[in-house]
């Protein structure tokens, strides 16, 4: 296991947070989240993944409900079906950048967004916990980066970022970078912090093939 990854202590309400650590309104209101719906869903036949319903309801819906009730504005970062995606929360797309991935949409919301922490949502994964951003949240500061990880592996794309860190990300990006975790890994010693999130594996579900959608 990964030396620099916070494991929770005292927990709340099977929450894995001390009582400290559970963010107020004014906490809410300094996070913006950008639901990640920009992918091409290869894996799925080039379907608009976020839009397929699971159990139900349409996966962007499901994420969208949750990080509204833990951050203080939800954005989504899509390319196509803009109308659609415009049901549930403001559409940035990726224009006028050329896009690299799913950073590109983290980088359109810290040039939209007012607030100075970004809260990124993967639009594939419906069963977002209600505390997720109060865990990342733990880690910062000092930590302007904190990323979940789910007792075996990192999941990047669960991600807190501060606005601050704008410049690094966009130099990364004008210089054809697009993993995630390169980027983090690039990161001044510090910078980022890992969050142990292994009591809520679900959350990390990703919806990426037609069996996993019929489930």
């Amino acid at each position: 296991m990964s030396p620099y990854i916070r494991w929770p202590h005292q927990t709340l309400a099977g929450s894995g947070l001390q009582d400290d650590q559970i963010p107020d309104d004014a906490q809410r209101d300094d996070v913006t989240a950008v639901v990640l719906c920009g992918g091409a869903g290869r894996r799925m036949g080039g379907a608009d993944k976020p839009l397929l319903e699971w159990r139900g309801a349409p996966m962007v819906a499901r994420v969208v409900a949750s990080a509204s009730k833990q951050a203080g504005q939800v954005v989504i970062n899509a390319n196509r079906n803009i109308d659609r995606y415009a049901r549930y929360a403001q559409v940035l797309t990726d224009a006028p950048r050329a896009s690299h991935g799913p950073l590109t949409g983290v980088l359109r919301a810290m040039e939209s967004c007012e607030s100075p922490w970004i809260w990124v949502c993967p639009g594939d994964a419906p069963l977002l916990a209600s505390d997720l951003l109060a865990r990342l949240r733990a880690a910062t500061p000092p930590a302007l980066v904190s990323t979940a990880h789910d007792g075996e592996r990192h999941q990047w794309l669960h991600m807190l970022v501060h606005r601050s860190m704008e410049p690094a990300l966009r130099a990364y990006l004008d210089s054809d970078g697009y993993s995630v975790h390169r980027w983090i890994h690039s990161l001044p010693t510090g910078a980022h912090q890992a969050v142990c999130c292994k009591d809520i594996h679900e959350t990390f579900l990703n919806v990426n093939t037609p069996e996993a959608l019929a489930d």
